[in-house]
């Protein structure tokens, strides 16, 4: 993936997409064939996310190191989604690794992260977790001017991820997923937003042809 800002983002690679446009610089935004924002569904483990972007758009609310898949209907979309008229994108998060521990951490210009994976109960239970913050403060406070010295910009996102696996046929997930965003520009203007997401799946195996999920959870 392309990295903005020593940050890999799947959003920037779906506007490569065709039929896929931004809305506008510095923006996470998309539109697909005419359509509007808010005529598109973004998925995070079957949870609805109504702010995909961070920090005035420059980051998508991903972090790349724990998805597994992205997926974006353009068309034909499945009946299961419901009936959004431009576009779904579903992302899902990969399992912790369940053989052994791993991890990795980075440091950008105005963020950092890090992602640590293993077994709770080798080749049964595993975790993953990851998570990312900025430090921006830093650069608005040296722009010039006053209206920008005195503002904010600040945001984190956080996920995990335990899977369990009951037998050869049964598995269970379990993701939480939440983040924030707080900006304010100089004292007159501020706005916050933030996701929470709780999921728990049930995975059947009936035979090598057919399986079934069976997911609830709170947005």
């Amino acid at each position: 993936l392309p990295a903005l800002l020593g940050e890999p983002d799947v959003l920037r690679v779906i506007l490569t997409l065709p039929g896929v446009t931004s809305v506008g610089e510095a923006s996470t935004g998309f539109n697909v064939r005419g359509g509007s924002t808010d005529q598109n569904l973004v998925l995070f483990n079957d949870a609805t996310i109504y702010n995909p972007s961070h920090l005035f758009g420059f980051f998508s609310a991903f972090n790349a190191d724990v998805i597994k898949n992205a997926d974006l209907y353009k068309s034909s979309i499945p009946e299961k989604y419901g009936g959004r008229l431009s576009s779904v994108l579903d992302v899902t998060t990969r399992d912790g690794n369940n053989k052994k521990w791993t991890g990795n951490a980075g440091i950008g210009i105005l963020t950092t992260k890090f992602m640590v994976e293993g077994p709770l109960v080798i080749d049964k239970t595993s975790i993953l977790i990851g998570g990312r913050t900025t430090y921006s403060n830093w650069l608005l406070t040296r722009l010039p001017g006053s209206d920008y010295s005195n503002s904010r910009a600040f945001f984190y996102d956080l996920n995990l991820q335990l899977t369990h696996t009951i037998n050869a046929k049964n598995s269970l997930y379990f993701t939480f997923y939440s983040s924030s965003d707080k900006f304010r520009l100089n004292d007159d203007t501020t706005y916050r937003y933030s996701n929470q997401n709780l999921v728990l799946k049930w995975k059947h195996v009936f035979n090598n042809k057919l399986y079934s999920t069976l997911s609830g959870g709170k947005d």
